[in-house]
């Protein structure tokens, strides 16, 4: 159950960053402060949602289950099996980054 709720927020360096930088721009340039935080709450919740929405919709084809079923593979010797395997869990990571970068850019954009 623990492990549930921090596989949840996994992200959130990112946005202690994000906040961090808020900081720093918000005492050098004020004036700037209210373009930084909308620009970076849409940056940050682009990453949120595309990372969401893409295990929604490929709930069965997770980056980084193919990458531990290409491991049981090659434990048990079948290295066709698992060459094959991991060649489709590089798929579904390049995948999840495409899904990711399009919902940066879409909200980005003010879509």
């Amino acid at each position: 159950m623990l492990s549930r709720l921090f596989d949840k927020f996994r992200a959130f360096p990112w946005l202690l960053l994000a906040l961090l930088a808020t900081a720093v721009v918000g005492h050098l340039a004020p004036h700037q402060l209210g373009v930084l935080v909308w620009s970076l709450s849409k940056l940050a919740l682009g990453a949120y949602l595309g990372y969401w929405i893409d295990r929604t919709i490929f709930h069965y084809a997770r980056p980084g289950d193919l990458f531990h079923m290409a491991n049981r593979l090659a434990a048990q010797d079948l290295n066709n099996g698992a060459r094959h395997m991991r060649h489709q869990a590089s798929l579904a990571a390049l995948r999840r980054v495409g899904v990711i970068a399009a919902a940066i850019i879409a909200l980005g954009l003010g879509v």
